[in-house]
């Protein structure tokens, strides 16, 4: 009886060792097929039907730390042109052999702009397309930043756009409350999330950004962006200190010609012997409208010894032309290119915001360069012509 029963447990073990064998295999087998994620985007629409095809246009991102911010644009506008088609509501888009901006279109809606090396993988679910909502996980996009929403909150009040609405005092105090928070941000943030916070920063903020960047952000996606920021903004600081060293040395001003609302160009040279304001603006500038009460009272009071220039930068002509009329400006009315065509400079001046108000005495020379709307440059043109 004992013989039989111990080979009833020799059976009973073998016949588990069995069981375990075919399950290990099962599992290896499980293993070895299950799918791998693949590097690229994976796209999947959730929010009802889906668009047929997505466009994607992918170009490389530039890798010289010197560009500066023009050159830099004219860079990324470059690149291939993809069709995909999209079925069951989704669409996998290959990555690039090197590192790039991918920028997805779903029916004429530009969904988003990411960026990507050529080993990593995104997931970007999206909800209504038309309305670019849409969740974007994955690679440089799996760091957090540290208090953004507090940061998108702040940023949305000092956005060139909204500054209209501020006084000089709240400007200083929200600049103030943005430095501080760019500490912290900085000081917290794993470079890919720091220097992704720093694009999206008005050019006013960008050096402040640059200079706390933390150790490693020179190998992230968005570096070179920054970078190329950053130099155009010194190179306008540069330009600036150039004007200033031409109000030491009360060196004549270059020839500026421009368009006028005619159609014809206009030479400011020809306007020697009388006071010449310049008055660097543009359509959406708040302050730049707030200021110009102020100056049709200057026109009028010195109109014997004063000629006002008007140059809106980069508007549109019927904009342009559309808004001299409804606001009534009297003066000589030029239009001319964005600053940011031309270096940071209009006319051969830096134009790092709006507006800026240069003074050029009658015989041709530059006696003051004012950025921002202040009363202080009433007062020192009234100081400048007793």
């Amino acid at each position: 009886m004992r013989k039989v029963k111990s080979e009833n447990t020799y059976m009973h073990l073998a016949y588990i060792l069995v069981l375990l064998s075919i399950a290990s295999c099962a599992t290896s087998r499980k293993t070895a097929i299950k799918p791998q994620v693949l590097p690229g985007i994976d796209i999947v629409f959730t929010g009802g039907e889906a668009p047929d095809s997505v466009w994607v246009r992918v170009a490389p991102l530039p890798t010289d730390t010197c560009m500066f911010e023009k050159e830099y644009y004219e860079a990324i506008d470059f690149g291939r042109r993809d069709t995909y088609a999209v079925k069951d509501g989704a669409v996998h888009i290959f990555p690039d052999s090197i590192p790039s901006e991918y920028r997805i279109v779903c029916d004429n809606y530009l969904l988003t702009s990411c960026r990507m090396r050529s080993s990593e993988h995104l997931d970007l679910t999206v909800g209504d397309f038309s309305k670019r909502d849409y969740t974007l996980t994955g690679g440089i996009y799996s760091f957090d930043i540290p208090h953004y929403q507090e940061f998108l909150k702040l940023k949305s009040k000092l956005f060139s756009l909204s500054r209209y609405k501020l006084t000089e005092q709240e400007l200083d105090s929200l600049t103030h409350e943005m430095h501080l928070l760019l500490d912290k941000i900085m000081a917290e943030s794993h470079p890919e999330a720091a220097t992704r916070v720093a694009v999206l920063l008005d050019e006013d903020f960008v050096p402040y950004a640059y200079d706390r960047l933390p150790i490693g952000s020179e190998n992230t996606l968005y570096y070179t962006n920054i970078r190329a920021r950053q130099n155009s903004a010194k190179r306008s600081a540069d330009q600036e200190s150039m004007i200033n060293a031409t109000l030491e040395t009360s060196a004549p001003v270059p020839e500026i010609t421009l368009n006028s609302l005619d159609g014809q160009t206009f030479n400011v040279s020809e306007l020697r012997g009388k006071w010449v304001i310049l008055d660097f603006w543009v359509s959406w500038c708040g302050p730049c409208r707030r200021g110009f009460d102020k100056m049709k009272k200057l026109y009028a009071d010195y109109s014997d010894r004063l000629e006002i220039v008007g140059i809106a930068c980069g508007d549109q002509t019927d904009t342009w032309r559309s808004l001299v009329n409804e606001l009534e400006l009297p003066w000589r009315n030029l239009l001319a290119p964005s600053p940011r065509a031309h270096d940071g400079t209009v006319a051969g001046f830096p134009v790092p915001a709006y507006p800026t108000k240069v003074i050029i005495d009658p015989e041709g020379r530059l006696c003051d360069f004012t950025i921002g709307e202040t009363e202080d440059f009433y007062h020192r043109f009234e100081n400048m012509v007793k």
